[in-house]
C-alpha cells in the first residue's frame, strides 16, 4: 500500500491570504500609529511656542473695576 499525500490548494490559498491581510491590516495600523504621534509632536511644538502671548493690556482693560454688579427688576 502505497501512501498517497495529495496537495489541497484550497487550504494553501486560505492560509496565504489570511497571512497576506494580517500583514496589511498591521501595516497600516503601523502607518496610522506614526502619523498620530507625528501630528501629536506639531501639536506640542507649536503649543510650546504660542504658550505666552508677550501683548501689554491696553488702558481701557487695566482700569476695569474687579468687581461688576448688575441688577435685574420684574414686572409683574
Amino acid at each position: 500500500m502505497a501512501i498517497h499525500y495529495s496537495f489541497d490548494f484550497s487550504k494553501y490559498a486560505l492560509l496565504t491570504g489570511t497571512m497576506s491581510l494580517f500583514l496589511v491590516v498591521s501595516l497600516f495600523l503601523q502607518g496610522c500609529h506614526k502619523m498620530k504621534t507625528a501630528k501629536e509632536r506639531k501639536i506640542a511644538v507649536m503649543t510650546e511656542a504660542d504658550s505666552m502671548p508677550t501683548v501689554a493690556i491696553p488702558p481701557i482693560d487695566s482700569s476695569a473695576p474687579l468687581k461688576t454688579e448688575t441688577a435685574t427688576f420684574a414686572l409683574g
